[in-house]
């Protein structure tokens, strides 16, 4: 009898948990191949056991969102846990409590999300030497290897892969490193910006960036066949109108093949486009010297011709409002 209850025990998890200042009706335990929703009792509590799916080989299926109507929680669940969550709604981040049989599993990876912060500061270290870089990311790959060792009790299998997710991260950084390193020197705030250089005008003639000299200079690099670019249109038309005379002109570059060359005067003329429309064609030494890698993207230049934003905010961001009225245009 005793040798039945203890591989029953195995074939399922038990979560149970208080909620204080509890809004929500039910608690939802899912991952992609498992849900299920717990009713919320009046006084906050819940209980119920899950029948899991079995996943050996693949920890990562063992991560489990916890969510209420406001809130949502990761934790790690796994047959014969027994999780016992205490937290209130209206405070949830601060007064998170797991504890029971495999607590230390999920408790692990709310700390591994808390100090994945860290990785918002490494890219400012993209323009730095790169063996300042180096010494970044060792930083970060020690602090998260620490968290690891620092939470002994944890499933082995998550242990292990967290571990090879840490290794795989900072092989991930160094290999960026080159492109990125490239890209901040060479498009950082003040350096002299790449030109265009006789880009078809839609008006007639060419232009290029040297002839805008004199003044700031909104580029916006789009397509015809971008949705994302199609949708910024309004907005750019409105900031056309709102800064017409002023010190500022506003670019489009087409990166439409010379095949959609057509298609492009074509929109053009539909959605009366303003500003300085200009076709790229088979001409892209511009955009390669962004390195551009996804459109819409936005570019502001000083009167100097020096990079203020290399990736400037879109025309529907009420920031990039601010940013030009701060030039004093």
């Amino acid at each position: 009898m005793f040798i039945a209850c203890s591989q029953s025990a195995k074939d399922h998890a038990v979560l149970k948990g208080s909620i204080q200042n509890v809004r929500s009706k039910t608690i939802t335990v899912q991952n992609r191949d498992y849900t299920k929703e717990i009713t919320i009792n009046e006084d906050g509590t819940f209980q119920d056991t899950l029948q899991l799916v079995a996943t050996v080989e693949n920890y990562i299926q063992n991560f489990y969102t916890l969510t209420t109507e406001n809130e949502s929680v990761f934790v790690y669940l796994k047959n014969g846990y027994d999780l016992s969550i205490a937290m209130d709604e209206s405070n949830f981040e601060e007064t998170l409590k797991i504890q029971g049989k495999g607590a230390e599993n999920s408790n692990y990876i709310l700390d591994r999300i808390q100090a994945s912060d860290i990785l918002e500061s490494i890219e400012p270290f993209f323009s730095s030497k790169k063996e300042i870089f180096v010494e970044k990311v060792t930083q970060i790959k020690d602090r998260f290897d620490g968290l690891v060792y620092q939470h002994k009790n944890i499933d082995e299998a998550l242990q292990k892969g967290e571990l090879q997710s840490n290794k795989e991260l900072y092989e991930g950084l160094m290999m960026a490193y080159e492109q990125q390193n490239r890209i901040a020197v060479n498009t950082k705030k003040g350096a002299p910006s790449p030109a265009f250089v006789n880009y078809e005008n839609y008006k007639g003639g060419t232009t290029s960036l040297d002839d805008l000299k004199g003044k700031y200079v909104y580029i916006d690099v789009w397509a015809t066949w971008c949705g994302p670019c199609r949708q910024q249109i309004p907005f750019l038309q409105e900031l056309e109108e709102k800064y017409h005379g002023k010190n500022i002109e506003f670019v489009s570059i087409s990166t439409d093949s010379p095949a959609q060359h057509q298609a492009w005067k074509k929109m053009i003329a539909e959605k009366n486009m303003g500003g300085i429309q200009l076709f790229a064609g088979k001409d892209q030494s511009f955009v390669r010297a962004y390195e551009v890698s996804g459109i819409p993207r936005f570019i502001l230049i000083d009167p100097d011709g020096n990079i203020l934003d290399a990736n400037a905010p879109r025309p529907s961001d009420r920031s990039l409002i601010s940013l030009l009225d701060n030039l004093n245009l």
